[in-house]
C-alpha cells in the first residue's frame, strides 16, 4: 500500500516538515545550554495552523538522543481551571521522565506516595512534593495559584533529584494569560528561580503573546526571546506540493498548484489537508484537475465541520454574529453594525478583542476580515444569505 504523501491531524516530522528549520534551529540554540545554566526561555508566536506544534514536536525529536534532557509538552488550549493546569504539569512531567529514562521504579514509588500509610516513610524530596501536591489538589480550600507554584516546583525538584533537565513547552499559552497578571507574576517568580527547567511558551493570539514579551506592565517583560512563525511563502508551498505529489506519482501543473496556494493562503495545515483530500479522491498516479481541486476543497471544509463547530462555540453571541457578518461580506463597521443590529460603539470593543486574538485583522483602515480564510468560507457556507433578486 502506498504511503500517503500528506499528514493531517497531528504534528508533522521528517519529510512532511517543511520550511521551519530556522525557527527550530533558533529554539535549539536557546535551550542548548540548559545543562550548563546557559539557556533562555522563549516564546513561539504565530497564527493558528501555522505549524507551531510541529516545531515543538521536532524540537523534542532533536533532543531525544540526549539522555539528560526531558522535553514535555502541555496543551493549554481550553484549560479553564488552574488546578487542572497544575495537575497536567505534574502528570506530564512524571510521564515524560519515565518514558525518557525507563525509571518504572519511580512510578511505583509515586503510587505509594499517594497512600496515607506510606507518606511517613518518604525520604526523597520529589516524592514528598508529589505526595503533598496530591493531597492539596483534592482540597477545595487550597488556593489554585499555589497549586501551579507547587506543580512547577515539583518539576524542578524531580530534575535535581534525578540529575536531568526539563524543557517545558506550553502550547496555546494565551489561555493561561487570560487568568491575569497576578497568576502570571507567581508563575514568573517560580520560573526565574529555576536552574534545571527551560520554558518555551507558544501562542496563536499574536497581540497578546507579544504584549507578554514587550509590554512594560507584563510580568514577563524582557524575560522571553520571541521566535515568530509566519505563514509559508508561495515558493516553499510550490516546491513542497511538487515533491509530495511526485512521491505519489500524481500529476499537477503550475496553475493547479497556484489554485491550491490561493485556497490554503500559506497555512501549512491547510496545504496538508487539501493535498490529502486530492490524494484520497484520485489515488496514487492520479491526474489532478482544477475541478478536482475545487471538489477536494469542498470536501476539506466538510471534514473540518466538527472542529469548526467546536471552535465557533467558544465565542460569545456578539462575537459569533460579528464573525458571520464578516464571512458573508460585511467588512466595514457600519455594515457589521447593521447586520448584528447593534450601534457601532457597541461593537468596537468586540472588534478590538477579536483583533487581539488575531481572529480578525484589518487589511486597511476601516475594513476587517477573518484571518483564517477557510474558517471564513465555512461560516459563509453555513450562513450564506439568499441572493437578492434584481
Amino acid at each position: 500500500m502506498h504511503q500517503p504523501p500528506f499528514v493531517v491531524g497531528k504534528p508533522v516530522t521528517g519529510e512532511y516538515f517543511v520550511d521551519r528549520e530556522s525557527e527550530l534551529e533558533r529554539l535549539l540554540a536557546l535551550v542548548a545550554g540548559v545543562e550548563k545554566g546557559g539557556f533562555s526561555n522563549s516564546v513561539l508566536v504565530g497564527l493558528r495552523r501555522t505549524g507551531k506544534t510541529s516545531i515543538l514536536e521536532n524540537l523534542a525529536v532533536k533532543l531525544k538522543p540526549n539522555p539528560r534532557i526531558v522535553p514535555m509538552t502541555v496543551n493549554c488550549y481550553g484549560v479553564a481551571a488552574k488546578s487542572r493546569f497544575a495537575k497536567m504539569l505534574v502528570d506530564m512531567a512524571v510521564i515524560s521522565y519515565a518514558q525518557k529514562t525507563g525509571d518504572k521504579a519511580y512510578l511505583k514509588r509515586l503510587v505509594k506516595a499517594t497512600k496515607e500509610k506510606a507518606r511517613a516513610a518518604l525520604k526523597r524530596i520529589s516524592e514528598a512534593k508529589f505526595s503533598e501536591f496530591s493531597v492539596k489538589i483534592r482540597d477545595r480550600e487550597v488556593e489554585e495559584d499555589s497549586l501551579i507554584e507547587d506543580a512547577l516546583g515539583y518539576v524542578e525538584s524531580l530534575a535535581n533529584e534525578k540529575n536531568v533537565f526539563f524543557i517545558i513547552m506550553l502550547d496555546e499559552f494565551q489561555d493561561i494569560v487570560r487568568w491575569g497578571d497576578d497568576t502570571l507574576k507567581r508563575i514568573r517568580t517560580v520560573v526565574q528561580g529555576q536552574k534545571r527547567v527551560c520554558y518555551i511558551l507558544s501562542g496563536s493570539a499574536i497581540t497578546i503573546m507579544r504584549d507578554l514579551v514587550y509590554d512594560r506592565r507584563s510580568p514577563f517583560y524582557r524575560q522571553l526571546v520571541e521566535i515568530p512563525v509566519k505563514k509559508l511563502e508561495e515558493k516553499t508551498i510550490k516546491e513542497f506540493l511538487k515533491k509530495r505529489f511526485t512521491s505519489a506519482r500524481m500529476r499537477i501543473n503550475t496553475s493547479q498548484i497556484e489554485k491550491m496556494i490561493t485556497y490554503c493562503d500559506g497555512y501549512p495545515d491547510y496545504v496538508q489537508r487539501l493535498g490529502l483530500a486530492l490524494y484520497l479522491a484520485l489515488g496514487p498516479g492520479g491526474s489532478i484537475t482544477e475541478e478536482e481541486i475545487d471538489r477536494a476543497y469542498g470536501d476539506m471544509i466538510l471534514s473540518l465541520d466538527g472542529e469548526f463547530e467546536n471552535y465557533f462555540a467558544i465565542f460569545s453571541p456578539l462575537e459569533r454574529e460579528i464573525l458571520v457578518a464578516l464571512a458573508t461580506g460585511r467588512i466595514q463597521p457600519s455594515g457589521i453594525a447593521r447586520e448584528v443590529r447593534k450601534p457601532i460603539f457597541n461593537i468596537s470593543k468586540t472588534l478590538a478583542t477579536l483583533m487581539n486574538y488575531m481572529i480578525i485583522e484589518r487589511p486597511m483602515k476601516g475594513q476587517y476580515r477573518i484571518t483564517d480564510p477557510v474558517f471564513a468560507d465555512w461560516l459563509n457556507n453555513r450562513f450564506k444569505p439568499i441572493p437578492e433578486q434584481s
